[in-house]
């Protein structure tokens, strides 16, 4: 999202800096010390920048499930004296307000009250979030993408050799964080489902885990069921890698438990893939079923064996939902078609 802003008509107006906060997780970042230090020393650099750089404003992206961090860069942002526009991406109230800690409801209330500007993703939190902090100024803003264009086949080829892929298979890949919300296991559960009826069939998960332990408990059940023929689990790949393992795919799929409005769905939108996800949170707004996706219960197992294989079986559905889904991309989530509506938000603040 921040580099389809940063590349939009808006930088004709805006001058923008990229203040990086995370990667706190890279490899070259080793135990709690080290992680720690660079915390403190990327407050101390966001203060310095907003002190000396006479900033407009700061449009910070945040997650809900990390909302104490992003409630402190905040509160950084607050004592250097800079307007905050919050960009709040995520789902799942319950864990964000409803059902946690009475301090971390009195931290969400607290965070609500900072910024000037709050952007969410769908219409149900402008109304959560004005419940809880009526002055708030709360927008919705779908999540938007450049285009960008098909990455050559050259690359497509390099990776699919390192990946152990082959022209052959069947590519069914699921991009973004890999865990028990994002359904993941419900897949690892399909495959025997699948490949005893089709044994070209391979599933890709692209991504890091959601939650610490995560992986591992992934690669205990790929092991432990003997999965690893059809399982590729890379775990965090460079960002400009996603179009590259898109574009090799036949299919992609999310089959989430809760999910906001998933920019992995709009990649695979912009990157002409079929797409099979859950009827969870926006995505039945972004997914017109048997159009420009096929959309499925969460937790089923059966249901995402039944749709990769419906996929896999006809090939001209695959195709006409693949257009359908990259048609829906160029209608609704292509930058200039909605960058007008935070060039208002822009002035506003």
């Amino acid at each position: 999202m921040v580099d389809s802003i940063i590349h939009s008509d808006l930088a004709h107006e805006y001058s923008f800096d990229v203040f990086n906060k995370s990667d706190l997780f890279a490899p070259e970042i080793s135990g709690r010390l080290e992680r720690n230090l660079l915390r403190v020393k990327r407050w101390l650099l966001l203060f310095w920048n907003l002190v000396t750089g006479n900033y407009a404003f700061v449009h910070l992206h945040g997650s809900v499930r990390a909302f104490r961090g992003v409630t402190f860069w905040m509160c950084i942002a607050r004592l250097a004296r800079a307007k905050i526009l919050l960009h709040l991406h995520g789902t799942d109230w319950g864990r964000f307000y409803s059902d946690t800690t009475r301090f971390n409801k009195f931290i969400v209330r607290f965070g609500l009250s900072l910024p000037f500007h709050i952007i969410v993703l769908y219409t149900e939190w402008v109304e959560k979030i004005k419940n809880l902090v009526p002055s708030a100024n709360v927008q919705v803003i779908k999540n938007l993408l450049r285009f960008v264009p098909p990455p050559e086949t050259s690359f497509i080829e390099r990776t699919r050799s390192d990946l152990k892929l082959f022209e052959k298979d069947f590519i069914v890949v699921s991009v973004g964080t890999v865990g028990w919300r994002k359904g993941t296991f419900e897949i690892l559960k399909a495959v025997p489902l699948v490949v005893s009826q089709d044994d070209s069939v391979r599933f890709l998960f692209v991504g890091g885990e959601e939650f610490p332990g995560q992986m591992a408990e992934l690669t205990d059940q790929v092991n432990q069921d003997k999965l690893g023929k059809w399982v590729r689990l890379p775990g965090e790949m460079p960002q400009e890698v996603v179009p590259v393992v898109l574009a090799m795919s036949e299919v992609f799929l999310l089959p989430s438990y809760s999910e906001g409005m998933p920019v992995a769905i709009i990649e695979a939108m912009r990157s002409k893939t079929a797409i099979i996800s859950t009827r969870v949170g926006a995505i039945p707004d972004m997914i017109e079923n048997g159009v420009s996706g096929l959309l499925i219960k969460p937790g089923s197992p059966e249901e995402i064996a039944e749709a990769v294989m419906l996929l896999k079986k006809d090939e001209h559905l695959r195709m006409r939902l693949a257009a359908g889904a990259r048609q829906a991309f160029d209608n609704n989530f292509e930058v200039s078609k909605g960058i007008g509506e935070l060039a208002e938000v822009y002035k506003t603040v």
